[in-house]
């Protein structure tokens, strides 16, 4: 299948219509087929039964009371039960906000009375901070719960599926580029996480324009169930007949097991975590004999060149594809996977580091480098800040009242990514790190991405993160936290000779190496650079 710049034309009608759009007629064939797939409860949703236990929710929670333009917030584990609420949601012409499971009750209370909600839904999991949470909202709300337990003073996701549907009416007039359909949390990487609004138009822009993406007919993936990825499959894979088989609570020890008891045709995988898996030798050894993974789909960040070569190396004949998206742009950016099926990604060099690109900008994207200093425009290899333009990206952030903030993106449409970037010749677009993850050597500038994608070249490392330090006389000093390969074993002092033999002065590690045995991870799965930091203060 070649690119056609027809997948983008993004049609202008209500978010389950065009999801349900001759929906009975296309599942005919595959009405037992799994569409999620929960691990490792096992607990299934088959296409047969979506659409019409999604309308006896739909009904059910009208007859508590869900009116068009309500918000459910969630806070769960489940992924396969907790689609089926939203899809009853948007069919009332509602929208929905979910949080970080560990979240503190204060926070969840924030988003609560910041989204106006007045559904909220947890699991045996998560209750106590619901509960606590709702003790600080100073309005009643409907609670709902789903999972293997019935929660006291909750109504059951069972009884909603007793409802008969006959309460169920379609909403009217729905503003297909002005409704929400969803405020989706960032990660947090850079600070607190924020509400991103999107609409049934944007929404639907998000669906269509996976269709850029080489897939498969199965996907194993542990992404957050509140976030923009999860969304984006979830829906495009009941859009499209595909199955995916969901871990609640990712755990590396179980995750090889997990991939040869589902085997999966494909893995989506964030950055960090393919560091780690790249480095399992033994394991993705036994994934090559097997051979049904066919396609690894990198997401969230980019791949350091010697990860990715790595997983080209061990994995021959899996397809690797790397994208570029954002909770707001959606995404915007694809490695060019249809015409060059098992191609290295590609590279290109910029001041002495080779960066993996993220592919060219999808139709009808627009993007633009601008310097840091002067906010001129730059061309090909120029670095600076990434900014996006497309119809379909968020409205903005949710303010207090079911507000939106629309001040990230200016009078031109322009949104400012906060991604240091640059493009080549062909348009290929090759992201460095985050602006605010950046630290001044001196007079240089030093990302972090750079350092540590030297370090993983080494064949004793396992992970690493790299922070910058004060220091009186630099401004800042690299400091390295490692952790080794299993049985290995290396000093700090060859590690700092091995990126000095690599980098310039300012990249080199004047601030030294600390062995640890993990990294920290943010509440989105990604390496979490301000824990990252604090860690590093710890060693002096």
């Amino acid at each position: 299948m070649q690119r056609d710049a027809n997948f983008a034309n993004i049609p202008e009608i209500p978010f389950m219509d065009f999801i349900f759009k001759d929906y009975d007629e296309k599942i005919k064939d595959y009405k037992e087929r799994p569409w999620i797939v929960d691990i490792p409860s096992g607990k299934t949703l088959k296409f047969g039964q979506v659409k019409k236990d999604a309308i006896k929710i739909a009904s059910g929670l009208a007859r508590r009371g869900f009116k068009q333009g309500d918000t459910l917030y969630f806070l769960t584990y489940e992924m396969a039960e907790l689609y089926l609420v939203k899809i009853g949601v948007w069919l009332l012409g509602g929208a929905v906000r979910g949080c970080y499971q560990n979240e503190a009750p204060d926070v969840c209370a924030k988003q609560i009375k910041e989204s106006s909600a007045k559904f909220v839904m947890a699991d045996s999991d998560t209750i106590q901070v619901i509960r606590a949470a709702l003790e600080l909202v100073n309005y009643e709300v409907c609670l709902l719960s789903l999972g293997d337990e019935k929660i006291k003073g909750s109504t059951h996701l069972s009884t909603l599926l007793n409802d008969d549907g006959s309460a169920y009416k379609p909403p009217n007039n729905i503003n297909v580029k002005e409704d929400m359909v969803a405020v989706m949390n960032t990660s947090g990487s850079t600070g607190s996480p924020k509400g991103v609004v999107h609409t049934h138009y944007s929404c639907i822009g998000g669906i269509t324009y996976l269709q850029f993406l080489k897939t498969e007919d199965t996907v194993l993936e542990f992404m957050i169930n509140y976030g923009i990825g999860a969304f984006s499959t979830m829906m495009f894979n009941l859009w499209t007949g595909r199955t995916v088989y969901h871990i609640n609570k990712f755990d590396r020890s179980q995750y090889f097991q997990h991939i040869l008891t589902y085997k999966p045709k494909s893995l989506v995988l964030y950055p960090f975590v393919a560091n780690w898996f790249a480095r399992c030798d033994d394991e993705l050894a036994t994934l090559k004999s097997k051979g049904f993974i066919n396609l690894i789909t990198i997401g969230g960040w980019v791949l350091d060149v010697a990860t990715a070569d790595s997983l080209t190396e061990k994995l021959p004949n899996t397809n690797l594809q790397q994208d570029y998206a954002m909770t707001e742009i959606l995404f915007a950016s694809v490695t060019d996977s249809f015409e060059n099926p098992k191609n290295k990604l590609e590279r290109c060099k910029s001041e002495g580091h080779e960066f993996t690109s993220s592919g060219r900008m999808l139709p009808k994207y627009e993007a633009k480098i601008l310097d840091l200093s002067t906010g001129k425009e730059l061309g090909p290899h120029g670095v600076g800040e990434l900014y996006v333009r497309a119809s379909h990206i968020t409205r903005g952030y949710l303010k207090p009242g079911n507000q939106i903030d629309s001040s990230s993106i200016d009078k031109d449409g322009w949104f400012q990514t906060g991604d240091l970037a640059f493009f080549d010749e062909k348009g290929n677009v090759y992201v460095k790190d985050r602006v605010k993850f950046t630290y001044r050597y001196k007079y240089d500038i030093v990302s972090p991405f750079e350092v540590e994608a030297v370090l993983q070249q080494h064949p004793d490392v396992q992970e690493a993160g790299v922070v910058g330090i004060s220091h009186p006389d630099t401004n800042s000093a690299t400091r390295a936290l490692v952790v080794l390969k299993p049985g290995r074993e290396c000093s700090a002092k060859d590690l700092c000779k091995f990126v000095a033999d690599r980098c310039p002065e300012s990249k080199q590690l004047h601030a030294g190496v600390q062995f640890v045995k993990s990294l920290p991870v943010n509440k989105g799965g990604k390496l979490d650079r301000q824990a990252l930091k604090s860690l590093a203060l710890l060693y002096g």
